[in-house]
């Protein structure tokens, strides 16, 4: 199914939104783990899981026993990234982590003021997050000038705040978010390398796409290079039970999708979410591990 097809399918009219008086999409479970794989010798991936929420600490007052007291407000989110890092010698680990980094800081400084329920709040996300992005890769130039490293180095980035009942998703690169939803499996993005484009102008088929050598020339990354990174936005409401799966290539490069989707279709509570992620990364590393391997699972 194309991404368009999907997203068109998740903005149905009949989408039942949750709410029982809690927020599932910061008490959902979620996981995350990386791996170097079989033939790396460096991980050069980052995943970030992160429960977002407003606090004030206070340092002293008249009252002194509230002195150094932690007021926080009831979690309103979570987010959720990987990013993984190319470079080789020129620290594609530095990259990815200059990325989180700055997504991070981002999300820290205004995301907990967004209550998420209007549009303009929606536009203010959606510039804010793509803003971020910017910010991001400037930031990874000054660090790459700083440490005198010489020619490009960049990373790919899958990020997802969920504000419940809404998933909102940043991309840029070949990482990938998928959502499983009953039997169905979606994929979220698309990826931003050649042998994809190839697809879409159809000079080649999806099954010669997946064996052909441009799926390793990224069309579209967080980079130190001049290029602007084009930034890929969705929206999606999410549901009850509903799965959500980032992971690098290093995941989706090894193993197909209809694998991906019979062991997500397992994850039938909060309890399997972690063994769910361990036997996709193993069965990651069994089929090649050819590439770092890294995945963050959620379930709703």
């Amino acid at each position: 199914m194309t991404v368009k097809k999907t997203l068109e399918f998740l903005r149905r009219s009949d989408v039942e939104s949750f709410n029982d008086g809690l927020d599932p999409g910061a008490l959902a479970a979620v996981f995350g783990m990386t791996d170097v794989g079989q033939v790396r010798e460096r991980n050069e991936d980052q995943f970030v899981i992160a429960r977002l929420e407003r606090t004030i600490m206070i340092e002293r007052c008249g009252l002194s026993a509230n002195d150094g007291t932690s007021h926080t407000d009831t979690p309103i989110g979570r987010i959720m990234m990987v990013a993984d890092g190319m470079g080789g010698q020129l620290r594609g680990d530095v990259a990815s982590a200059v990325l989180t980094d700055a997504m991070l800081s981002y999300a820290f400084s205004i995301m907990p003021w967004l209550r998420m329920n209007s549009a303009g709040d929606e536009r203010a996300l959606a510039d804010g997050l793509t803003e971020a992005v910017a910010r991001a890769q400037r930031k990874m130039q000054d660090v790459a000038a700083r440490k005198g490293l010489e020619g490009t180095m960049g990373s790919t980035l899958t990020f997802a705040y969920v504000a419940w009942p809404m998933l909102y998703l940043v991309h840029v690169g070949d990482s990938r978010a998928y959502l499983a939803r009953g039997s169905e499996l979606f994929r979220l993005t698309r990826d931003h390398n050649l042998a994809d484009e190839m697809v879409r102008m159809k000079v080649m088929t999806e099954e010669e796409a997946k064996a052909s050598r441009f799926t390793s020339v990224l069309t579209n990354s967080v980079s130190t290079s001049e290029k602007e990174a084009k930034v890929e936005l969705h929206q999606v409401e999410l549901r009850e039970g509903d799965r959500v799966l980032l992971c690098t290539d290093g995941l989706h490069g090894e193993i197909e999708e209809k694998e991906i989707k019979a062991r997500l279709m397992h994850v039938a509570s909060p309890d399997l979410v972690e063994p769910a992620v361990r036997s996709l990364v193993q069965a990651a590393k069994q089929a090649g591990g050819s590439d770092n391997i890294t995945a963050v699972l959620a379930r709703f």
